[in-house]
Formats: structure tokens, sequence, C-alpha cells
């Protein structure tokens, strides 16, 4: 048996579609939170009192409002770059409608407990970093073994995973 990988890019289907939006109402609704909290901390910080240690030179080398000034300036470049990683593929995936489908094979499977809940894994060639373990439950788990056919999708420009099916 001949292990080859092709991938092939299709259209989404409509439950892609649907778990593509699901991930982007999640998304959405952390990063909401997230800027909330650093719209609290930016508005926090000026009226905290500074600490001063050491000498009164220190004082004049760097004022209280600049260093408050950078550390809002730290949060808000950490907030919009974990907006454009977030929503970003998310978005191109919503708006291209496309996938991606890998004819690949089994290389290895496995399976752990988290959070008192077992989960059931399989790892496959080809794929994305992000995407490395593919998610299965105890029936496909006991029936899955190494060097299986299998066609994995996941979306184009986010690397979600949508689906899996057994050659």
């Amino acid at each position: 048996m001949e292990n080859t990988i092709h991938k092939e890019e299709k259209t989404c289907t409509f439950e892609d579609m649907a778990k593509l939006e699901t991930a982007m109402c999640k998304a959405k609704q952390e990063l909401r939170f997230t800027g909330i909290f650093v719209l609290v901390i930016s508005f926090i910080l000026p009226f905290l009192p500074p600490k001063y240690s050491g000498t009164r030179g220190m004082l004049d080398m760097m004022s209280y409002s600049q260093a408050v000034a950078g550390i809002v300036t730290v949060f808000g470049v950490v907030f919009l770059w974990s907006v454009y990683y977030m929503l970003y593929g998310l978005h191109k995936d919503l708006k291209h409608k496309t996938k991606i489908a890998v004819n690949t094979y089994v290389t290895s499977t496995g399976g752990g407990k988290y959070k008192g809940k077992q989960y059931f894994y399989f790892s496959a060639a080809g794929l994305p970093y992000r995407i490395s373990r593919v998610p299965i439950n105890k029936d496909e788990f006991d029936m899955l073994k190494k060097g299986d056919p299998a066609i994995v999708e996941f979306s184009r420009f986010g690397k979600r995973f949508l689906r899996w099916i057994k050659v």
C-alpha cells in the first residue's frame, strides 16, 4: 500500500460555514472580553499612586505618565495583534468560502484524560501544525490503526478543523 498525500481545494458546504461562523462568534466574544479588560486597565493605571524606589534622579529620567502610556501602548499592540491572529483567517475563510481536503493516512493514534473526560485523537501526515491532532470518538479510535487512509478537511486561511472522513 502506497502512502501518498494529495491536497485539494473545495467549496465549503453549509455545515462548514456554520462551524466557521460559530468559531468567529466565539473568537469575537473572547476579544470583546479582552478589549474591555485592556480598557479598564488603561483607565485605572494612571490613577494608581506611583511607587518610587531609588534616588530622585530616576524620577527625572522617566515620568509616571510616560510609564503608564508605555504600558497602555503595549497592551494595545498585543490586543490588535490578537484581533489579527484570531479573526483575520476566519474572516477570509468566510469571505472566500473555500476549504482544503487532504487525502492522507494515519500516522498515530492516542488518547488522554483532560478535566475528568477521556479524549481520543489521531495524527495524520501532511496536516498543518495547528490541527496536527484530529479529535475522534471511542468507536472510531477502536477501528483506526496506523496507515489507514483518511480525508481531513480544514479551512484554507484560518486552518480550522472542519471534519474527517475514513476512506
